[in-house]
């Protein structure tokens, strides 16, 4: 597994298939769905959520959201004023076949 941990600014960041983002302390940021399906499960909430092209999602949870490509995609990530130490880490996970 490659990871890559940065601090969160305004940023595009294209996902490959079985690539997936890992937010920490993230509740603000706004994930926008640019190209592709992803997919986005924040720890503490119940429901998990699907963007499509030209979708966005505002994190509600201060713990672990996951942001994965169903395919490639690619996403923006639009971090509110500077609250806090939020970090992600962007990882490709192993390809079963």
């Amino acid at each position: 597994m490659i990871a890559m941990k940065v601090e969160i600014e305004n940023a595009a960041i294209e996902l490959d298939p079985a690539q997936s983002l890992r937010l920490k302390g993230a509740a603000g940021v706004r994930i926008v769905c640019r190209s592709g399906t992803v997919w986005v499960t924040q720890e503490g909430v119940l429901r998990d959520d699907f963007l499509s092209p030209g979708k966005a999602l505002t994190l509600r949870s201060r713990g672990v959201t996951l942001v994965q490509g169903m395919g490639r995609a690619l996403i923006s990530i639009e971090a509110r004023p500077p609250m806090g130490a939020a970090t992600a880490t962007l990882s490709a996970l192993p390809v079963a076949g």
